[in-house]
């Protein structure tokens, strides 16, 4: 059926909002177990044996990039958590080849991460083990549209925070700029970070 013609005295204007290149974001809450307590013990114990790398961070310590490969319980079910993870973002078939890294990241009272982006991946994003009981050290999502600063100013809206808790599992686009806000707090902010980039044939 098409609609009728305007008149003279009448014209219906019809219209639609659409939402253009939107940023997908990827949530999911796993459960806690004793297979979770024993990853973070592990994590602490290696750091003795283990170089810090502490690029981009302050007053925080990150391991080396294999976690994925240790052979823990709670390794096996992260595996799982990130790949379907990325598949979800990416729209990805199950068969499509996906290869994965993570380190873990322990934050100290007054640890932040700067803003940045990974841009040799295709998904990034952190799991928590260990947060502190008052929120704070939020997972900060900048903007991506640097466009809109020619037009409109600095507003509260530049960052999305993400509130972490121990078994949160947060996943987006590797090119989404991100940091950790200042963990003002005792407890220690232990969590994991992870990339995956897909393998081509």
């Amino acid at each position: 059926m098409t609609a009728p013609a305007p008149t003279a005295d009448s014209w219906t204007v019809r219209g639609a909002r659409q939402a253009l290149w939107p940023t997908r974001i990827y949530q999911r809450t796993t459960p806690t177990s004793p297979d979770t307590d024993a990853l973070a013990e592990e994590i602490l114990t290696r750091e003795h044996a283990d170089t810090s790398r502490s690029l981009g961070v302050a007053a925080a310590r990150k391991s080396a990039a294999d976690i994925l490969t240790w052979q823990l319980p709670a390794i096996t079910s992260l595996n799982t958590w990130i790949s379907e993870a990325a598949l979800a973002l990416t729209g990805a078939g199950p068969q499509t080849p996906l290869r994965a890294s993570a380190w873990a990241v322990r934050y100290r009272a007054g640890g932040f991460h700067e803003v940045h982006a990974h841009h040799d991946s295709a998904v990034s994003g952190v799991y928590y083990l260990r947060t502190a009981p008052d929120p704070t050290g939020a997972l900060e999502l900048a903007d991506p549209r640097p466009a809109r600063w020619a037009t409109e100013p600095p507003g509260s809206g530049d960052l999305y925070e993400v509130t972490p808790h121990p078994g949160l599992l947060i996943s987006f686009p590797s090119w989404l700029r991100h940091g950790v806000a200042p963990h003002n707090c005792d407890t220690a902010r232990l969590c994991i970070a992870f990339n995956v980039t897909m393998e081509t044939p």
